[in-house]
């Protein structure tokens, strides 16, 4: 049966029948431990039969192939190198099996024997020395001692398999699943962690990781252990936390399972100050006040709310502690918003018909968008009007003023600026982002030529807002775009007492 090798950073492992882990902490089988583009637990090569496949395990950066992509598995091919994070880069080899020499088992005479055509000098040598031994007196001795270190060469790389087979790989099957707390749970006090364990006989202990540091094992079954954030205060900034169980067998031989659970912690009491009574203008007012008071764990599990009401197959990162400060800042300004929600009931059926049933996009793209550019006050605003804030020359220059009519940007129906505003966007969305609504909401107000340019800059993955833009206007209007759906999705706890959440314009449109 075939074995394979991975090489990297100079260093060589053989993979045997183990599953073999690649990621950026210590207790993978392949750690880069000092590069922050690999995840902590990137991707995994696992034998069957005969072939290895590498699994990428949802990483941030991705998984490549040369210069090939991957998503899920693939089967793996000698010499291919694989691409961590845009990286690091481990060699996959298969180990040729090498051609013995033979002996000639049926001939009367060891004298006749012959080294083979491949055979190494040393067994030449060895094949001369016993061709020489048998025309002496001496053979007999010389033999004995030739056999004595043969056996115990063969004793020696026997030990040495076992060892390298007992420290490096298990015969035990057991697989373990966290099922408690749930990934991206945000944790405020003790929890019990719970876990599922399939063919648990041969597993003698449990190890849990947080971030890769060991925190509590367990050697009862089922295994279980308590995660009390209280511990962790320093994990209480705003970003997701990985836990993970590895198992060991009774030889101490680790297990590492490929799943882990992402989570948040929140270890700070929040204690909303009472304000100094100042008698001036400059007073902040309750609602900024207030606004201030939703912390950045708040602002992530509303953000990650959010983007799941734009549905596709794009994954974004919202737990950039940049991005997160800026969309709590602005966040701030939009809580003053108070009465949006009958505002924007108003044009509940022109952004509705607009948007969803004659442009196909998604109807939260159209009322968040306008929610961050107007707060659904139709005023003008210079030379911009409509809800989504567009100049005439702009729409005429591109040609979407043609379904307006007679009709313009300012009417009091709105019509005109979400037909213009939807037809617009989705030459956006579909001629330039490849269905990506979000990040076609950061490039309004470019024309279709410059938003494919803006895009040629960005680099390939996009999950992380913050660090794939680094233009400041483009930036703003992200984290604005966020602000004010988290804002218009929660006005209960921004303070907006008379608010409903925005979705309940275009909830059942979302579900046609």
């Amino acid at each position: 049966m075939p074995d394979a090798k991975l090489k990297f950073n100079d260093q060589e492992i053989t993979l045997g029948d183990r599953i073999a882990t690649l990621g950026r902490t210590p207790d993978n089988t392949v750690s880069f431990a000092g590069d922050s583009n690999v995840s902590r637990y990137h991707a995994e090569i696992e034998r069957r039969a005969d072939d290895f496949w590498l699994i990428d395990l949802d990483s941030s950066n991705g998984t490549k192939i040369g210069e090939k992509q991957i998503k899920g598995e693939t089967l793996l091919a000698d010499g291919d190198v694989i691409v961590l994070g845009g990286t690091s880069r481990v060699t996959f080899e298969i180990v040729k099996e090498s051609n013995a020499p033979t002996v000639n088992a049926t001939s009367s005479s060891a004298g006749n024997a012959a080294p083979t055509n491949n055979a190494s000098a040393a067994q030449k040598q060895e094949a001369e020395i016993v061709k020489e031994s048998e025309a002496t007196s001496k053979a007999p001795k010389v033999l004995l001692i030739a056999g004595g270190l043969c056996g115990l060469a063969v004793i020696c790389v026997f030990a040495a398999g076992l060892i390298y087979y007992v420290s490096g790989s298990s015969a035990c099957a057991a697989k373990a699943t966290i099922t408690s707390p749930e990934p991206g749970e945000t944790l405020t006090e003790a929890t019990e962690i719970a876990v599922e364990i399939d063919n648990a006989e041969c597993a003698e202990r449990a190890v849990f990781l947080l971030d890769g540091v060991e925190f509590a094992r367990a050697t009862e079954k089922p295994f279980a252990a308590t995660l009390d954030p209280k511990d962790f205060p320093d994990l209480a900034d705003g970003v997701e936390h990985n836990l993970q169980i590895v198992l060991e067998d009774e030889n101490g031989v680790k297990m590492v399972q490929p799943n882990s659970v992402p989570l948040a912690f929140e270890t700070r009491e929040i204690v909303k100050p009472t304000p100094e009574i100042v008698k001036t203008e400059t007073a902040p007012t309750p609602k900024a006040i207030k606004g201030k008071q939703i912390s950045l764990i708040d602002t992530q599990e509303m953000a990650k709310r959010l983007v799941k009401q734009f549905g596709g197959n794009f994954s974004y990162n919202v737990s950039n502690k940049q991005f997160l400060a800026e969309v709590q800042k602005y966040s701030a300004e939009y809580a003053q918003a108070e009465g949006y929600f009958d505002r924007a009931a108003q044009f509940k059926d022109s952004i509705n018909v607009a948007y969803v049933t004659e442009q196909n996009l998604n109807a939260p793209l159209g009322f968040i968008l306008a929610m961050s550019r107007s707060k659904f006050v139709l005023a003008k605003q210079g030379s911009e009007e409509g809800l989504w804030r567009m100049t005439g020359e702009f729409i005429a220059a591109n040609n979407y003023n043609g379904v307006c009519g007679a009709e313009t940007l300012s009417d009091a129906s709105q019509n005109c600026a979400a037909r213009s505003s939807a037809l617009y966007l989705k030459a956006i969305v579909y001629g330039v982002f490849d269905g990506d609504q979000i990040y076609s909401a950061a490039a309004f107000g470019k024309s279709p030529q410059d938003a494919g340019a803006w895009k040629a800059t960005l680099p390939a993955n996009r999950a992380d807002f913050w660090a794939a833009i680094k233009t400041a206007p483009e930036r703003e209007q992200i984290a604005r775009f966020f602000a004010a759906g988290i804002v218009a999705e929660n006005p209960q706890k921004f303070g907006l007492k008379k608010d409903r959440a925005l979705s309940e314009l275009y909830r059942i449109t979302m579900t046609q």
